[in-house]
């Protein structure tokens, strides 16, 4: 056996000295790229020196940064890898946790110069990171530090049977693609066979630049629950993972990985599902026992929440939903733990899954221990620091992306761990006063209106999500760096979806004070008033916003809805109209238009409207609203009959 063995051995090192790579590190067998764009391009610096810099066709997706083509020899490399809670969202590179490594590595360690690189891309996946590695392991790295977790289901994947291979031949397979006679053996065959190695007929090819589910038309409602699939997202991703460690190691660097933390109790789910195969009237059952208990939840009944929720998990108690509300009352109760657990499962079973499973940290934490790789527990960081250890808005500013504070905390436990490894040799003189010296400087050097920007941009994000109650708090948080209508606007808004009609109305009106061509504000006030009972006071409002953008089909559909409150039925019909006119998928307008067709006596009509409500309310999870234009329909048919009978 050992001459084999020291056959193979010594094919290897040959392999290595001609430059061969292991498969593993050149291709991942379950997705290809349309096209590979470097990350960095050369340019000249100061000097003449040859530096990297992002390129510009990048930047959209990641920060700008600039470092030396050659390291000198007092350099220590760190490139900081993942998606978008590296790059800093919803801020920049300066206040993410790169950035304060970058500022509190040469007070903690002065000996070195220190080069941390951020390289996370914004809703980059793990298998697109794993890409990124491979141009970043050609420019010297001494250390990747990787977190990557959440965005694994971001951009539709197919796997065709490739993870449906016995354990033995996917394992089988895994260790091949370590060799780099694996890799020899195929270019040898696709040489004799003069043809270049073909991929596998099962290997999808994805754009060269992310292409995210949720910037389709349809947003959150194309994903729908596929068990299936998200189990054979999870092998890829943990085989991403592995890939990137190997990447590194290829390159002579050491890894550090973060093991994955999100927002639990205050995120409610992206998007809720039933069971497949609940029938309509069970449906229906399961909505009037959530809302019931949603209404004692909010009359803090927490008690009487939780009896109405069995009644509901009765029928089915899969939805993310479920468990989100359950979970709140269970804390509302003191029973914390359970109340951990059911906010976990309400992150688990989100069918639009954008923050990582539980199944997907305990991934990370395997694969650290299999392939000897140290990590940054910060899953358990955020929970140490949160209230009975389930985090909340304390922590982080949307479900995933925590604030400028908690990346700084973050930072000072990657540099722990680096004085572990050996990296960092703290000076006598790194302690808290020279922490918070460094803390002072970065936060004096913030952009306040940059980062209000940057949070009403999220506000509108969150809004767009239907997750009104996260993008409130965010709007206010807004408003504290900038106050201008954009926000002011942003704020009535999200106020306005949470019935808090006065503070909408206070928001607005701030808003068109600000900026009095700003049409939708104009809409908002009007929609707000209209919300109170003052439809004549209303009605101004939206005729300014129409006067502002003729398009716009929301005011459209509010000025028809004013016409429809003040008996005016034809008056409503021409607006409605023209809200579909340019908004063609704005199913309540549909709703309007067939009580309007009802209202004239125009029943064929009303019915029509009434269908494509339907349709148009299902395609994008509006349940309510859908039910209500079934019950609508059933009238107009019940009414068109009787007429009917009594001609």
């Amino acid at each position: 056996m050992a001459v084999p063995c020291a056959f193979f051995a010594i094919l290897e090192v040959a392999l290595a000295l001609a430059g061969v790579q292991p498969a593993l590190l050149e291709d991942d067998p379950f997705v290809g790229f349309a096209s590979r764009v470097p990350l960095f391009v050369e340019v000249e610096g100061e000097g003449g020196q040859v530096e990297m810099v992002t390129a510009r066709n990048k930047r959209r997706m990641f920060n700008v940064q600039r470092f030396p083509k050659e390291k000198s020899p007092a350099a220590y490399r760190i490139f900081c890898v993942g998606g978008s809670t590296t790059y800093g969202r919803p801020y920049r590179d300066s206040t993410s946790f790169c950035g304060w490594l970058r500022a509190l590595l040469p007070v903690a360690d002065p000996s070195r110069t220190w080069q941390v690189i951020n390289a996370g891309g914004i809703s980059y996946a793990s298998y697109r990171v794993a890409a990124v590695m491979e141009e970043l392991a050609g420019y010297a790295p001494d250390l990747f530090i990787i977190y990557s977790a959440h965005n694994e289901f971001l951009e539709r994947r197919t796997y065709g049977s490739i993870l449906d291979s016995p354990p033995l031949l996917l394992e089988l397979r895994r260790l091949l693609n370590h060799t780099r006679t694996y890799t020899g053996m195929k270019r040898l065959a696709a040489a004799a066979l003069r043809r270049p190695a073909a991929p596998s007929p099962e290997k999808q090819v994805l754009p060269g630049e992310v292409d995210a589910t949720l910037d389709g038309a349809v947003g959150l409602w194309a994903y729908t629950r596929d068990d299936v699939q998200k189990q054979r997202t999870i092998s890829h991703y943990r085989f991403n993972l592995r890939r990137t460690i190997h990447t590194a190691e290829s390159a002579g660097a050491e890894v550090l990985l973060v093991v994955p933390a999100s927002n639990l109790r205050h995120c409610t789910p992206f998007k809720s599902e039933h069971s497949a195969g609940i029938a309509p009237s069970e449906r229906h059952r399961w909505r009037v026992a959530f809302e019931l208990a949603r209404q004692h939840q909010a009359e803090a009944r927490p008690d009487e929440a939780l009896s109405a929720l069995e009644e509901a998990a009765e029928i089915d108690e899969r939805r993310a939903d479920f468990h989100y509300l359950r979970a709140q009352a269970l804390y509302d109760l003191g029973r914390f733990a359970e109340a951990r657990e059911a906010f976990e499962r309400a992150r688990d079973e989100d069918v639009c899954p954008l923050r990582a499973l539980t199944e997907m940290v305990g991934v990370v934490e395997e694969v650290a221990a299999e392939e000897d790789v140290p990590i940054v527990d910060f899953a358990s960081f955020v929970a140490d620091r949160s209230s009975h250890a389930i985090a909340g808005e304390e922590l982080f500013l949307d479900h995933v992306h925590p604030t400028i504070e908690v990346h700084r905390l973050l930072a000072l436990q990657m540099i722990a761990a680096l004085v572990k490894m050996g990296i960092v040799e703290p000076q006598a003189s790194w302690n808290e006063q020279a922490i918070g010296a460094v803390t002072r400087s970065v936060k004096a050097g913030i952009d306040r209106r940059a980062h209000g920007r940057a949070l009403t941009n999220l506000a509108r994000v969150l809004g767009w999500a239907r997750k009104h109650e996260e993008a409130y708090r965010v709007a206010l948080r807004a408003l504290e760096f900038v106050r201008n209508s954009d926000t002011f606007t942003q704020a009535g808004m999200n106020a306005l979806m949470l019935k808090k009609t006065d503070e909408a109305i206070a928001y607005y009106s701030e808003a068109v004070s600000m900026n009095p061509r700003n049409f939708t504000a104009l809409n908002g006030l009007g929609n707000a008033l209209m919300y109170q009972g003052r439809v004549d006071e209303a009605i101004p409002h939206l005729n300014r916003a129409l006067r502002i953008n003729p398009r716009y089909g929301l005011a459209h559909y509010n000025l028809g809805f004013a016409h429809a409150g003040r008996g005016e039925a034809e008056k409503a019909i021409v607006h409605y109209q023209a809200a579909l006119r340019f908004d063609p998928d704005l199913a309540e307008a549909h709703v309007g238009l067939a009580e309007a067709y009802a209202d004239v006596g125009r029943f064929g009509k009303a019915a029509k409207s009434a269908r494509s409500a339907i349709a148009l309310a299902s395609a994008v999870g509006k349940e309510e609203l859908a039910e209500a234009a079934r019950a609508r329909l059933e009238g107009y048919r019940a009414r068109r009959a009787g007429r009917s009978a009594e001609r």
